[in-house]
């Protein structure tokens, strides 16, 4: 049983939750869509390798955060890579090796398991060896079924559920010694009900834009909500298909050269249809997410080897594309209130904030000196756009009472918007259409990496690689339609009224960077070594895509740069029964990407920013059957400067200057031990315990949002501009685990926990302030169950 095994780590989120200095974001169900993020302390851009060094990152990938099954081994680099294979990254790279046909017989392994939630789970592999030492196949497959961790009371149904099947078949065929080749495909199909977010509204009493709140009984069912309850109006079911193929060609020209192809082609589809973004019982945000992606990718290498001097060398190609179609519904309680009212279908004033839309706007907004609680303030007043279509006057109302009172039920019924009432301003309607685009990344790099031994201690290791990447954004498109369903505008390009033969808007944009590194390590004894490393990443940039509301919001983000520093001692001590590592780093940003969502808009971000720490490693052999392994990181960061509206360069958003970076802890810290209670004719008896902590840390950029105390108004507002879950940060948390396993011969049984103390915290958060709420994925909650497994 190896090491990932004895920890339960079956998904990619807990294998590294164990390597220091990583926290891992996978939100399949996230306001952002299909929104994979990876973060290396902070870093969201780390290549992830499911199958034989295939660049499986950044675009779209139902294999992220699937089940990890028939593994060999995973092998973790942290830093900027890119001069030894693939594509250039910032954050590290992460491969994860599955077995292949050993040539030798035919063997197998199965197990099946039950636990909690009624899940149920079944996992394989078998190989057979159709000629000695010269071809096999293996076949490998995972399921895993089982109810709901979360209820929804509105819709009276389990919601996070589990459901998934995988499957991957390897050929190897390697004709001579000097000759491997090993072909994978895989398909892997998601589909559960996806559990709903925890929304926290931003108002007085804890209430949304509409004054809704899950802490007050009245509005749920006669009680407050527990920890495991969302009501929600809406919510589906998170489906992904993924399927790929991987080509590994291994030649060995001679002792020292040798030559590997390695091709790989992937497709993905993805879909949540509805996803419920507000978390209460009103439909205020529902959005359909629908994408498809194709990905191919070519690295040609050839390594050469002699007694002191190594040299990899390669070039690489490859293409990822993704379509994009996803239906967005904003506010669309406000439907049937219109047509309580008598509005028809026909009636079209969504409250877009793209600049061209604004038609009329109310007095008060265009002269302060104006009462703005008469109904003669807020008469109608040209904006001067020939193509508007929003009379803005009942949302500019709704959204000046709301400042004034702190209160979204205060603000419906607030002096403004009953003087726009009485002056005739016409409602805001909901905001309800479709959004079409394609991104399509096509890269091409040369790269290599020598290293050389000076001496028998001193060896010096010098790479560089040359990107040159271009970035199209294609088709761009988003149409509103009225109540009816009816197209009547559309806000990417801006077409009022609605001209189906606007030409899609299309942007495009190509950048070329040279990047690399430069190691020195020493041998001081056979024991201990240091080195000290330089290394550049970079981050190609990319389109504003999930932007919707106008043309001005799809926008270039210039590439993401790091410089790191790092160096370190890697030690074996007491006879090597201990292994301590110690590590400082400093890490020097420019262009950090990150995100923002204003409104129902999400913003792609840039900014400089520094961080460094420490971290170190310890492992101990206490005995022949006591082990322990344990670490710790201490980070510091922040940002310098602040973050830029690349709409309006000379208007920068909220001051991020000396704020930390998001998902940056300040120290991580983890310990576990393997214990074997007893080991006999009889059979092994071996406890696995391991806990993690993780420091509190801010889900995005803006810190407190300038609010001291965190929970209160900044002066001189009354109104929060992210509620608490945001400003106050994500508290630090602790999630303990255990696998106990009894092993005879070729059977083994475990019953195994994780986050045995069921502790209730929370992976990803936003700030949705245009819906009144703080937006917050859960992380799972305590699961456990027992498993067999027979090796044949």
């Amino acid at each position: 049983m190896n090491h990932s095994e004895r920890k339960k780590a079956l998904r990619s989120s807990a294998i590294l939750r164990y390597v220091s200095r990583l926290l891992f974001r996978c939100e399949k169900w996230g306001l952002l869509g299909s929104s994979l993020a990876v973060f290396l302390v902070i870093q969201p851009y780390i290549k992830i390798d499911l199958l034989s060094k295939v660049y499986i990152c950044q675009s779209f990938r139902a294999s992220h955060g699937q089940q990890l099954y028939d593994l060999e081994r995973v092998e973790v680099l942290r830093g900027p890579q890119g001069t030894l294979y693939g594509r250039n990254t910032t954050g590290g790279a992460i491969s994860f090796f599955s077995n292949k046909p050993e040539l030798v017989d035919t063997t197998g392994t199965l197990s099946v398991g039950y636990g909690n939630y009624d899940t149920k789970t079944i996992q394989g592999a078998i190989e057979t060896t159709l000629v000695p030492d010269v071809l096999g196949i293996r076949f490998a497959g995972t399921f895993a079924k089982g109810d709901g961790w979360q209820f929804n009371p509105v819709q009276n149904r389990d919601t996070g559920t589990t459901n998934s099947i995988a499957g991957r078949l390897s050929v190897r065929f390697k004709p001579t010694d000097t000759l491997d080749i090993n072909l994978k495909g895989y398909i892997s199909r998601d589909n559960p009900v996806a559990p709903n977010p925890y929304a926290f509204g931003q108002y007085a009493e804890g209430r949304d834009v509409l004054g809704y709140s899950r802490f007050d009984p009245a509005q749920n069912g006669g009680r407050a909500l527990n920890r495991d309850e969302v009501s929600a109006d809406t919510g589906g079911n998170y489906y992904t298909l993924s399927k790929g193929l991987a080509l590994n060609v291994a030649y060995e020209i001679s002792d020292s050269l040798s030559v590997t192809s390695i091709t790989g082609y992937d497709t993905g589809n993805y879909s949540i249809s509805p996803f419920d973004c507000d978390g209460s019982p009103n439909d205020v945000c529902a959005i359909r997410f629908n994408s498809t992606s194709k990905n191919f990718n070519q690295d040609l290498r050839f390594a050469y080897k002699d007694d002191r001097f190594n040299l990899i060398a390669g070039l690489y190609y490859g293409v990822d594309k993704i379509k994009t179609r996803n239906g967005i519904d904003f506010f669309g309680v406000l439907d049937p209130v219109l047509r309580s009212f008598g509005i028809g279908d026909s009636f079209f004033n969504a409250p877009v904030s793209a600049p061209q839309a604004a038609a009329i706007v109310p007095a008060f907004l265009v002269n302060p000196a104006l009462d703005p609680t008469l109904a003669s303030s807020c008469a109608p007043v040209a904006t001067g756009n020939p193509n508007g279509f929003l009379d803005a006057r009942s949302l500019v109302a709704l959204q000046t009472d709301i400042q004034i009172d702190n209160s979204a039920g205060g603000g419906f019924g607030g002096a403004l918007s009953a003087a726009c009432r009485a002056a005739g301003a016409p409602p805001f309607g909901p905001i309800t259409g479709e959004q079409n685009f394609t991104v399509e990344r096509p890269s091409a790099a040369i790269y290599a990496d020598a290293s050389y031994d000076v001496t028998n201690e001193l060896t010096v290791s010098v790479g560089l690689r040359y990107t040159k990447d271009k970035v199209n954004y294609l088709n761009g498109r988003t149409v509103l339609v009225d109540l009816g369903g009816t197209e009547r505008a559309s806000t990417i390009p801006y077409t009022f009224p609605f001209n189906p033969n606007q030409p899609p808007l299309e942007q495009r944009e190509k950048e070329s960077r040279v990047t690399g590194r430069i190691n020195v390590s020493y041998d001081f004894t056979d024991d201990v070594l240091g080195y000290v490393n330089f290394s550049r990443g970079y981050r190609s940039g990319s389109f504003n895509g999930l932007a919707y509301q106008g043309t001005d919001q799809v926008y270039y983000v210039e590439p993401e740069q790091i410089n790191a520093y790092e160096g370190g001692l890697k030690t074996l001590l007491f006879d090597r029964r201990v292994q301590l590592n110690l590590a400082g780093f400093y890490y020097d940003y420019s262009n950090h990407q990150v995100t923002q969502v204003i409104g129902a808009t999400t913003f792609v971000r840039s900014a400089d920013g520094k961080l460094y720490g420490g971290e170190a490693e310890l492992a101990i052999i206490a005995t022949d059957n006591l082990r322990f392994d344990a670490s710790v990181s201490l980070l510091r960061s922040k940002y310098q400067g602040n973050v830029v509206d690349p709409t309006d360069p000379r208007s920068p958003t909220r001051n991020v200057n000396g704020n930390p970076f998001p998902n940056a802890p300040r120290e991580t810290f983890s310990a576990g031990f393997d214990w074997d209670v007893f080991d006999t004719d009889a059979g092994k008896l071996s406890l696995r315990g391991d806990a993690a902590y993780t420091g509190k840390y801010f889900f995005d950029p803006f810190g407190d949002y300038g609010q001291t105390p965190c929970d209160r108004p900044g002066a001189p507002g009354s109104v929060r501009p992210a509620g608490p879950a945001i400003t106050c940060g994500n508290p630090g948390y602790w999630l303990v685990n255990s696998r106990l396993t009894f092993q005879k011969d070729n059977f083994s049984a475990s019953l195994w926990a994780k986050n045995l103390t069921n502790k209730v915290y929370y992976s990803y958060g936003l700030n949705i302030d245009i819906f009144g709420l703080d937006y917050l994925n859960r992380g799972t909650p305590r699961t456990y169950g027992i498993e067999a497994t027979v090796k044949f």
